[in-house]
């Protein structure tokens, strides 16, 4: 028997869910161009609780931290940024793309300062990590495998940004609105592949929270934000050399063959591998 769209079940009737609540919130903020631009952020906290009426509804108990965290993910939520923003401003700066802001002081003060932003940081990513690893990744995994799921997965996530990025570089004024929410579209497709493999290494969402906010701390601060149209430490064309402006989607092309690879590599999505996903 054909199952309709609206069964509970469905993990697309949650991302449309997750999308139209999403686009009506940023399109009511950007009535005002100055509340939109402040208080954007609130939308992070749709997936997550989208997830739980979900959750509550299906009578699911998954959340994405029931199976045990390994060193091995933890490591790679924390490093796999740290070195893709590293290489994009090492790479920006040897081409002559870019140059240091030298009127930052990076001090001990300014680290402690970046740590704290992202153990703080980790509150707020838990909104969208929440629903989207911990409830829409296993669900679209137990129906397509890792490879297609994390595709469909960034077509999804990619979707989520588009309002805001479009309204938010308007109001700016950081470049041509339709422009910049491409590639940013594009470059969050890629950026889904490290989350996935991420999240795939344990089946816990606590390495892809860290994964998230060191990108979201270190992106904003090394490399600008493309968000709010402010220069980092590295000072160029944010569009050009940010880490989801067209130097991060050429470096997360590259990775992304990587990581498709690797899920090629590895075997198909077990029942057994599927049921602790999903604990």
């Amino acid at each position: 028997m054909k199952k309709s769209f609206f069964d509970k079940n469905n993990p697309f009737l949650y991302a449309a869910s997750v999308l139209l609540v999403t686009w009506l919130i940023t399109g009511m903020l950007f009535i005002k161009p100055g509340v939109g631009t402040t208080y954007f952020a609130v939308v992070m906290f749709v997936p997550a609780i989208t997830a739980i009426v979900f959750n509550k509804i299906r009578h699911n108990g998954q959340t994405g931290f029931r199976s045990r965290m390994n060193a091995k993910a933890l490591m790679f939520g924390i490093l796999y940024p740290l070195v893709f923003i590293v290489c994009c401003a090492l790479f920006s700066l040897a081409v002559g793309r870019a140059s240091v802001n030298t009127g930052y002081e990076f001090d001990l003060k300014a680290i402690i300062t970046l740590v704290i932003t992202i153990a703080v940081n980790l509150f707020n990513v838990l909104g969208e990590e929440y629903g989207w690893r911990g409830y829409l990744l296993p669900e679209l995994t137990e129906r397509f495998g890792k490879l297609k799921a994390t595709a469909v997965l960034g077509v999804i996530w990619a979707a989520y940004h588009a309002p805001a990025v479009y309204l938010l570089a308007k109001a700016t004024g950081i470049g041509h609105p339709v422009l910049l929410c491409l590639i940013q579209a594009c470059a969050v497709f890629t950026i889904t592949f490290p989350f996935s493999y991420c999240y795939y290494l344990s089946g816990n969402i606590i390495p892809v929270l860290f994964l998230h906010s060191v990108w979201n701390v270190v992106n904003t601060t090394v490399l600008g934000d493309i968000y709010t149209n402010k220069q980092g430490i590295i000072e160029g064309n944010l569009v050009l050399i940010n880490g989801e402006g067209v130097l991060g989607l050429i470096f997360g092309l590259l990775m992304m063959l990587v990581f498709i690879r690797q899920f090629r590599k590895q075997s198909p999505v077990t029942s057994h591998q599927s049921l602790m996903m999903r604990r």
